[in-house]
């Protein structure tokens, strides 16, 4: 009877145990997603101060987006608030595959978009093919892909 009784408690010490290990890898994954929102949420701040005030576009290193008009600057600056939050959509697994194709085949239909990304892709494609990620190299092969079916001649 008392080996019976130690199976039991055993059993349910492993049970405890492994309950346990699943809370904590949860809680670890939501204070990753809340730091990586906290940290989206400052770099769209800074986007929009620089959007608000020109001379403060300079700070980035260098002026964004050099050689266009003030006006169209500002749309590209805009334009990388909408593609960051695809971005982070698609990597809080909020928009799958599909839902990302969609949306960004909808914003690459705009000139803007397209601007946009033949103008920042490189440093895109460099920050996400060094990621530790496959869902951060997939969110770039959509973006091309999508990017390639909307521009006229690159098909």
């Amino acid at each position: 009877m008392n080996q019976i009784i130690s199976l039991i408690s055993v059993i349910i010490s492993a049970a405890a145990l492994a309950i346990i290990a699943v809370s904590l890898a949860y809680q670890s994954r939501q204070i990753k997603i809340t730091q990586d929102e906290a940290m989206r949420s400052r770099h769209r701040d800074l986007v929009i101060m620089s959007m608000d005030d020109p001379t403060l576009q300079e700070s980035w290193g260098g002026m964004p987006f050099p050689g266009v008009s003030a006006e169209r600057r500002r749309q590209l600056l805009f334009a990388n608030l909408i593609f960051s939050w695809y971005f982070s959509s698609y990597l809080l697994k909020d928009a799958n595959d599909a839902q990302l194709r969609v949306n960004l085949g909808a914003f690459f239909q705009g000139e803007v978009g397209r601007q946009y990304w033949s103008l920042s892709r490189s440093g895109w494609l460099e920050l996400i093919d060094s990621a530790e990620t496959k869902r951060k190299r997939d969110f770039s092969s959509i973006a091309e892909s999508c990017y390639r079916s909307a521009t006229p001649g690159s098909r």
